[in-house]
């Protein structure tokens, strides 16, 4: 629930120092009780900086006094809980029940009657968002009692427009409770600028009206670690077009690189540069016509947009040898296809080539995932993008809008991938292992087993609520064993 922090780039040596010194910043961390709104575009840096401020906090030798720092960093591309306004108070509760133990008593008696009276939590009850605002809301003032408190929440954007408002409303709220003289409350969020337009809180921080010297070494570092010597004009041109934007310069520099090892004058990347559209959508539009493995990286993207969680490498590789109108019936056919990617350390080349750089691998628990670099990419391919995800294929007999139609055709192609990969005659042949947690022994032999059986009949659902025809569905069927589908 908390990975989303680690997965935020360090700050390049000489950047974001200039926080501490802004005179909003400093105002707001004297003050007792006050609600610091960092905004700032799309990819403009904002993750980074409040990660960097964290670390600089973190470092503070440890007193009696020393404050009590919260966090959450709201993540739109993990899963659920790293989304929603449940995963922040779980998040922040647990938090507060590791270091002030006392301020919680209540939640550990509600916890241990239900456990006691009703069963297994996350099996036989769930806590429900409501009762955890209230355990923090509650909580406060004897956390407050024994030490300073800091919240710092990133990314607010991330969980949704109306969460988004209703957790902005319910802090201030908060800080306006009547408290003891002295006790010390700040807040501070991340977010861009929608969909919180405006805090009225006081203390507000622009990010993309601060950032230039930052992206400006930013820039200097990346191009004189890969290139000695570069002409001055290149590392301008870049800083001139960001327009503030970190995930711009990046993107930009990987383009540079890229062109530079191709052979290509130094007066026509700077051309290229000042052509290239100063706005992330039009960039990342120009990024996928650059796409010259077309097929190959519409099936990546659509399986980074809707798989119901991020893939593993190890099951996106088969995810995507296994095509919904896949020829073969056997996963040893699958590995003799000339596009079979052999193993993770493929996958993850295979995964930047076929996304020109917008998606990534990043750790999760014991392994590696595939999403996309930054939200901004996702929104992207949900708004401006998304027709690449279609890639002419829609199934006959089907009547929807646009939006609707390319959505209905990605869960329809993941349904049928699914099913394609259960048919297979190994999966067919599988012994099934009991009692069923040894599970793990199939999960290893067969990547996507878990994800396919557990996942296809959501897509499904989705693909014909979009307006996709399923008439074909029953053709797809070559079901393995019922004992194969019990124990998933």
């Amino acid at each position: 629930i908390n990975s989303r922090s680690d997965d935020i780039d360090n700050v390049t040596k000489g950047t974001c120092e200039w926080i501490f010194q802004h005179e909003t910043y400093r105002r707001w961390a004297v003050c007792d009780r006050g609600l610091l709104w960092i905004k700032g575009k799309p990819g403009s840096g904002k993750s980074t900086l409040l990660q960097h401020v964290l670390k600089k906090h973190n470092k503070e030798p440890g007193t009696r006094a020393r404050p009590l720092i919260l966090t959450f960093f709201f993540h739109g591309r993990g899963v659920e809980l790293q989304k929603t306004p449940l995963g922040l108070f779980r998040s922040l509760l647990h938090q507060i029940l590791r270091e002030v133990p006392d301020a919680l008593q209540d939640l550990t008696t509600a916890f241990q009657q239900r456990r006691d009276t009703i069963g297994k939590p996350g099996e036989k009850w769930q806590w429900h968002v409501n009762e955890l605002q209230h355990f923090f809301k509650s909580s406060l003032p004897t956390a407050l009692e024994s030490r300073p408190i800091w919240l710092f929440i990133d990314a607010l954007d991330e969980c949704g427009e109306q969460n988004a408002v209703n957790i902005v409303q319910e802090f201030k709220s908060v800080l306006q409770e009547p408290l003891a003289t002295g006790l010390q409350f700040r807040i501070c969020f991340t977010c861009r600028h929608y969909p919180i337009l405006g805090l009225n809180c006081g203390f507000e921080i622009c990010l993309e009206h601060e950032n230039g010297q930052d992206i400006s070494t930013y820039v200097q570092s990346r191009l004189s670690q890969a290139i000695p010597l570069i002409p001055d004009t290149i590392p301008t041109a870049i800083r001139n077009r960001a327009s503030g934007v970190f995930m711009w310069a990046r993107l930009v520099i990987d383009r540079v690189l890229d062109r530079e090892r191709r052979g290509w004058g130094w007066k026509k990347i700077e051309a290229e540069i000042y052509h290239s559209s100063p706005e992330l959508d039009a960039l990342y539009q120009e990024l996928i016509q650059d796409m010259d493995e077309g097929p190959a990286s519409g099936k990546l993207i659509r399986w980074i947009c809707f798989a119901w969680r991020p893939l593993s490498l190890d099951e996106l590789r088969w995810a995507l040898i296994v095509d919904s109108d896949c020829a073969y019936t056997t996963l040893q056919h699958c590995q003799s296809a000339e596009d079979y990617i052999c193993d993770v350390d493929m996958m993850e080349r295979r995964l930047k080539t076929l996304s020109h750089g917008l998606a990534e691998a990043v750790p999760s628990s014991n392994k590696r995932v595939a999403q996309f670099i930054h939200q901004s990419v996702r929104d992207f391919f949900f708004k401006t993008g998304i027709s690449v995800l279609l890639d002419g294929l829609m199934p006959a007999g089907t009547e929807a809008s646009e939006t609707d139609m390319v959505v209905g055709t990605a869960h329809y192609q993941l349904s049928r991938t699914c099913i394609r990969y259960l048919a297979m005659e190994e999966i067919a042949r599988a012994k099934i292992p009991r009692p069923s947690h040894d599970s793990v022994r199939l999960t290893s032999e067969f990547p996507l087993l878990h994800y396919a059986t557990m996942s296809w009949i959501g897509h499904v659902k989705e693909s014909e609520r979009k307006g996709i025809s399923q008439d074909d569905l029953l053709n797809y069927f070559s079901w393995p064993s019922e004992d194969l589908v019990r124990l998933w």
